[in-house]
């Protein structure tokens, strides 16, 4: 899965890798869980996710957790942040034995810096592909250390202000990265984020996806699946 890296805005080179434990300091944690839960990540999984590097900041981060299905738990994954449709996977509804790797949000353009100036990600980072180099390295991280699969939240394609918002990948990025649609939100209606839950710019994308003639269901996200037939047999979780 060899690709030529993401640069910044001004030429450098864009470093992606796992986070591991002593790198936590540098790393934007808003939506991660409490201390002790991200202690017993590193423990159970050993990274919590992927980081981009502009030089020594990160300015991109991927949390990841570790489930085992079927009957797994998702505790360490917030309920506030583990899509509803994600249960499908985790009662035995997909035919995985063993340990999946689960993308939560994708946050480009954050760092220890921007947060500490606005809530708002630096937008220089955006349409660089940082976000793709991110779940490609979570990839081949899961294909490496045993995982049968991994599974991801696929956000509504074109639609990037509430991707941004929602701290998501196109559903449509990672079905060219090999991934299947295996169930996704219900309904004919549009989701209730984009009813009356969304800032103003995600609401401006929908009301214009509206008036262009996007039907109502195609603002669901979908839940996106990639088997690794060929992934080494995994570790026990502790």
């Amino acid at each position: 899965m060899e690709t030529e890296a993401p640069t910044s805005s001004s030429g450098n080179s864009i470093d992606i890798h796992p986070i591991r434990r002593n790198e936590l300091g540098r790393v934007l944690i808003r939506c991660l869980p409490d201390g002790t839960r991200i202690e017993t990540l590193f423990k159970t999984q050993e990274v919590i996710g992927m980081g981009a590097w502009d030089g020594d900041k990160c300015i991109a981060q991927l949390h990841c957790y570790r489930l085992r299905v079927p009957n797994g738990s998702p505790d360490l994954w917030p309920a506030w942040a583990r899509p509803a449709y994600v249960e499908t996977m985790l009662n035995g509804g997909l035919d995985i034995t063993g340990p999946v790797w689960c993308h939560a949000c994708f946050h480009v353009g954050r760092s220890i810096e921007s947060f500490a100036r606005s809530d708002e990600p630096d937008a220089h980072y955006f349409g660089r592909g940082i976000g793709t180099a991110l779940a490609r390295s979570s990839i081949e991280w899961a294909r490496e250390h045993g995982y049968a699969a991994v599974a991801a939240p696929g956000t509504p394609a074109n639609l990037f202000t509430f991707a941004v918002w929602a701290g998501g990948l196109p559903w449509t990025t990672y079905a060219r990265l090999g991934f299947t649609e295996v169930a996704t939100e219900t309904g004919d209606d549009l989701p209730q984020w984009a009813k009356d839950n969304a800032p103003l710019d995600v609401m401006a994308s929908v009301k214009k996806a509206l008036a262009d003639g996007r039907p109502k269901r195609e603002f669901h996200s979908r839940l996106m699946l990639l088997r690794l037939m060929n992934a080494r047999q995994a570790d026990p979780i502790t």
